[in-house]
């Protein structure tokens, strides 16, 4: 015999509450998948500027310390963009967020100050996959700052 309260009592989801799950996280995820790779690009640029930023203060202290010249060449090289010390230290290769990094050749000397690029401020740009430029600056003065425009101030 049997009786209506046996459906009741019967545990576990039907299977239109699972679709309707499933519609959900699959509308939330189309939303959330373009703003995480539009994320991602801007952060490996910001990572690839900080760290190139970082490099070239490196090299700045180095020379002051060591009482010589780097010099500091930017290229892309297989494809990526790399930056070379003069041989003292090992070249970096910036993340595959950089599509290009425009060309550069100049120099801390002994004091500090930027060797070679004149009396304006010597500009690296990376340019990314996808995204928003970012360009790291070096005053003739040395001075190294970076940021999320095609030009720094």
């Amino acid at each position: 015999m049997m009786t209506g309260g046996l459906l009741r009592d019967a545990k576990g989801f039907t299977l239109i509450e699972m679709a309707l799950v499933g519609a959900i996280v699959g509308i939330t995820t189309m939303i959330a998948v373009p703003s995480f790779t539009q994320w991602k690009a801007k952060y490996q640029m910001k990572q690839a500027a900080t760290e190139l930023a970082g490099n070239l203060n490196l090299a700045r202290a180095a020379a002051m310390s060591r009482g010589t010249s780097i010099t500091v060449t930017t290229a892309v090289t297989g494809g990526r963009a790399t930056v070379t010390f003069g041989g003292v230290f090992p070249p970096v290769t910036l993340n595959e967020g950089v599509a290009s990094i425009s060309a550069a050749n100049f120099g801390f000397n002994m004091f500090g100050l930027r060797a070679g690029g004149g009396s304006t401020a010597t500009l690296i740009t990376l340019t990314p996959t996808q995204g928003t430029v970012y360009s790291v600056a070096v005053t003739p003065s040395g001075k190294v700052d970076w940021c999320a425009k095609d030009t720094c101030p």
